[in-house]
């Protein structure tokens, strides 16, 4: 009897080693420790209203310290798709209460962003003005600025770029070049957490 008690108590201290550690406070998890599928993959709309105000608003992606923070910022009126006031507020870059706050933008001043078709889900841009002579930092960010902003507008999940009509090659954000539509994930890695 003793040795079946023994056993037993063996048994229970052996079974309790190997479950969940139990916490009296919760643990922070590293968004790279979630499996992809628990982790969030709905997207806000860019057209909610901010509560303060009740105006219309888009969300767009500047940088603060080398990474992509998005902020939501009110527009004049209800855009029909949200996509030619991204572009808008992207080219206007950051207000001075932003810039104060260490907010700035990686597109070059000379930068022109047109809309010049939207294939479902896919919005193609062309590109026109000053482009060059930013180092491969700013040019990845810029991209990633665009991207982010853009596919934060909810019928939009890629963007490719064309100049002078012609599909042109972007910088993911591994420094890799590519043709392929761009997708919010290719620049994940810049987000600001």
């Amino acid at each position: 009897m003793r040795n079946a008690a023994v056993c037993l108590a063996a048994a229970v201290l052996v079974l309790a080693g190997c479950g969940v550690p139990m916490q009296d406070e919760p643990a922070p998890i590293a968004s790279g420790e979630i499996p992809s599928r628990l982790q969030r993959t709905a997207r806000p709309s860019s057209a909610a209203p901010i509560p303060s105000t009740g105006r219309p608003a888009v969300q767009v992606s500047f940088v603060r310290d080398d990474k992509l923070v998005t902020l939501v910022r009110e527009v004049p009126t209800a855009p029909a798709d949200g996509l030619t006031a991204v572009v808008d507020v992207l080219l206007a870059g950051p207000t001075d209460r932003e810039q104060a706050g260490g907010i700035t933008t990686a597109l070059p001043p000379g930068l022109i962003l047109t809309i010049v078709e939207v294939r479902g889900s896919r919005v193609v841009l062309e590109l026109s003005g000053q482009t060059g002579g930013r180092s491969a930092t700013e040019n990845i960010l810029a991209v990633g600025q665009i991207v982010l902003s853009l596919t934060a507008v909810q019928s939009i999940d890629q963007v490719t770029f064309a100049r002078d009509g012609v599909p042109v090659e972007a910088l993911l954000a591994d420094g890799a070049l590519t043709t392929a539509p761009l997708t919010a994930a290719d620049y994940d890695s810049l987000r600001s957490r």
